[in-house]
């Protein structure tokens, strides 16, 4: 059994009619084939919360911004503007991960977070989970302030700060992806089993918070089991 990992782009859909409609619903899951499936939603505040998603299911769940499962039944909801979307699936257990991968929340932890609930609760080995990275803003389009550098500089260090900050027209500009990665090797995924995306949410055919502002809609990301 595989699984499918998506994102949905501006012209499929704003996201959070999914939540907040019927219709959208019904559509998206016409649109994936998952009509016999449940999607499960997150309130998403930037916190570092996964919840562990078995039979009894919720409307919605608050203060969360992840999820894991081994539920054939169940479909992983996420929602983005310019954060990234963190799949995770452990091939040998059969289970999958899903989380919000914002720059609090990333730097809080939340990807340690998802893969530490795999690991005790599904028994999931770190060798075993693959990473997709998914599509977020590259830091040629997230340009940040000096306060920002110094707050990573000092939980993370040079070591990480060197590698993830660089310098263009004498302004900070932060690569949240690879903030990601390097603490998905730190905790011992294997490189090798980091997928990641060359595409932007601010210059592609995505909603973009930082383009667009208070009009930008959302992009949806899903997994599954097929």
């Amino acid at each position: 059994m595989g699984i499918k990992a998506i994102y949905t782009t501006k012209d499929l859909i704003d996201s959070r009619m999914i939540k907040e409609n019927a219709v959208s619903k019904d559509r998206i899951k016409k649109l994936l084939d998952i009509e016999d499936k449940i999607i499960v939603f997150p309130s998403q505040t930037h916190s570092t919360n996964i919840e562990i998603i078995e039979e009894k299911i919720k409307d919605l769940y608050l203060e969360t911004d992840g999820f894991i499962t081994k539920n054939k039944n169940i479909v992983l909801f996420t929602q983005y503007a310019d954060c990234l979307p963190i799949y995770a699936y452990d091939k040998k257990n059969k289970a999958i991960g899903l989380c919000h991968g914002g720059w609090k929340g990333s730097f809080n932890g939340i990807q340690k977070n998802m893969i530490g609930k795999m690991i005790s609760q599904y028994g999931s080995l770190v060798e075993d989970i693959i990473i997709g990275l998914g599509i977020g803003i590259s830091k040629e389009n997230y340009p940040v302030g000096e306060e920002f550098f110094d707050l990573f500089y000092k939980k993370y260090g040079k070591e990480v700060t060197k590698l993830v900050f660089c310098i263009r027209n004498n302004r900070y500009h932060y690569d949240n992806i690879e903030f990601n990665k390097q603490i998905l090797l730190k905790i011992g995924i294997k490189e090798e089993n980091i997928i990641t995306s060359n595409s932007c949410t601010y210059r592609d055919e995505f909603h973009s918070y930082r383009r667009d502002g208070d009009l930008s809609g959302r992009n949806g990301a899903f997994i599954y089991f097929k």
